[in-house]
């Protein structure tokens, strides 16, 4: 099994040699001769299973040896020649045989790097037979299913994007503006004549990349940043630096060494490009611990404190602490801390730490307070409980005690009124102009019409009135009483009166 894998990697190593070596040559010694030997030339000693011969960009034939016989009498024999070895993609490049001017195209270069954002031109050249003349062109990076090329101009994605720079004959080039990552594609260009068409098939790959910077440490402190792409631009351009977004004077390297107090953000860009900055790499800050879950916590609970933080580049290390007098005690090295079980010992000051490349950043620190065990706090609840049950058991007793004796005090002083009221009647305003008495009827005294009104008391009761008994005739007071007789006036005589007499309509 050994020696086959060295075989194996023997053969992959001789195939990539092939790759960079490979190429088509004419022997000298059949130059002008009737038949024309072409070779497949590599260098090393490996010989590969087969050759793949193509002939105008179309294939030709397949052999076991390393060259091929060409008829130099016939015209169908003129054109431009390549190879390729066993199973690699990689072709020859093509070399024109037996006529001045061969079907063929060049892309220069065949490799391109530019930035996403930016506008790129893709160049080639293209050759052909004198009896042809050239119709149309296309750029293509896609293929219909009978094998015809769809027009970059004509796709969808590159609607408004491109367009074709041709500036002399035998010029193919392509513009593509405001790249996008998709557009790292390989682009082909075919030409058609009046009497053929042919493909540069290789092509031209076209690489499309951000800038970014990344930080190392050079140690004692020191920071490297480094603006970088993820291919070589091909303009071999000149950089920017920018801190907190102000350019950096006298610095044009894409790199740019900083000290331990360089504190800041950081980005970069590519001279002519100043507008397409790099996102800004930056030690922790924003810091923050969090307690979960929060509010009260009661010893046999679970908790976690989390760390987060905002930096770039990321976080690659948070720790978390506990603030004791004298010195920190260090809890964990990861963003999250978890207790469970918690008691009373675990209550006081936690604080975290956030570290990246630039530095690092703590955070304000966060107080767990345990307020003690759940039966402690359930008893508790219950005293409470209890305690406000008797004070207000002994709150309602006092009310109702309290009502009770206003109640009392209220029935004393409605018969004391009704007492007074029966002891001291008053009557006014006793009109008895409608009534004669005479003598004959002294005798016999009659009250007829009387009206009481209730006695005033001071809080206004409206609790009714006995009459006022009329056997009491002492206490009685009498206002205003007029008496007129049928005989002739007389004026009564107090001495010679019966003191009870005739009252009518008596109103009070």
């Amino acid at each position: 099994m050994t020696r086959n894998f060295t075989a194996a990697a023997a053969a992959a190593a001789a195939i990539l040699m092939l790759l960079t070596d490979l190429q088509v040559k004419v022997d000298p010694n059949t130059e002008g001769q009737r038949e024309v030997k072409l070779t497949c030339s590599f260098t090393c000693s490996f010989s590969p299973y087969n050759f793949y011969w193509y002939k105008n960009d179309q294939k030709l034939k397949t052999t076991n040896d390393n060259y091929i016989v060409l008829d130099s009498t016939s015209l169908r024999n003129e054109g431009s020649y390549s190879c390729r070895v066993y199973d690699s993609e990689r072709r020859s490049p093509p070399v024109c045989v037996m006529s001045k001017a061969c079907w063929g195209v060049t892309y220069t270069p065949d490799h391109v790097c530019a930035l996403k954002g930016t506008s790129v031109d893709l160049s080639c050249s293209y050759t052909h037979p004198a009896a042809h003349t050239v119709r149309t062109s296309v750029w293509f990076i896609k293929q219909k299913a009978d094998g015809e090329p769809v027009d970059v101009r004509e796709d969808e994605e590159y609607q408004g994007r491109v367009q074709d720079t041709q500036n002399s004959q035998n010029n193919c080039s392509l513009r593509i503006t405001n790249l996008r990552e998709t557009d790292a594609q390989t682009y082909r260009f075919r030409f058609y004549t009046d009497q053929d068409k042919y493909t540069g098939r290789r092509g031209v790959s076209l690489f499309v990349t951000d800038l970014k910077v990344t930080v190392s440490d050079r140690g004692n402190g020191y920071k490297k940043l480094s603006c970088i792409t993820t291919c070589t631009l091909s303009n071999n351009p000149t950089y920017i630096w920018y801190k907190n977004g102000q350019r950096v004077p006298d610095q044009n390297r894409n790199e740019l060494d900083l000290d331990g107090s360089s504190d800041g953000s950081y980005s970069c860009a590519v001279t002519g490009h100043e507008n397409l900055h790099t996102s800004a790499v930056y030690s922790p800050k924003n810091t923050s611990a969090e307690v979960l879950p929060t509010g009260d916590l009661m010893e046999g609970d679970s908790v976690t404190l989390s760390c987060s933080s905002d930096a770039d580049p990321p976080v690659y290390t948070y720790s978390w602490f506990k603030q004791i007098a004298g010195a920190d005690t260090l809890l964990t090295t990861s963003q999250n801390y978890s207790i469970s079980n918690i008691s009373s010992l675990h209550s006081g000051l936690y604080y975290c730490t956030a570290d990246n490349q630039l530095g690092r950043h703590n955070s304000t620190p966060v107080h767990l307070n345990v307020l003690g065990s759940k039966s402690n706090t359930a008893l508790k609840f219950s005293m409470v409980a209890l305690v406000v049950f008797l004070v207000v058991t002994l709150v309602s007793g006092a009310l109702w005690m309290w009502k009770r004796k206003s109640s009392s005090a209220n029935e004393h002083s409605s018969t004391a009124e009704s007492v007074q009221l029966q002891s001291a009647p008053v009557y006014d305003n006793i009109p008895a102009s409608n009534y004669r008495v005479t003598s004959d009827d002294q005798e016999n005294i009659d009250y007829t019409g009387v009206v009481f009104k209730p006695y005033p008391t001071e809080e206004g009761s409206l609790s009714p009135r006995l009459p006022p008994d009329t056997t009491d005739e002492e206490g009685v007071e009498y206002a205003a009483v007029n008496i007129q007789r049928n005989t002739a006036a007389t004026q009564l005589d107090g001495a010679n009166d019966d003191p009870s007499q005739i009252y009518s309509k008596v109103s009070r």
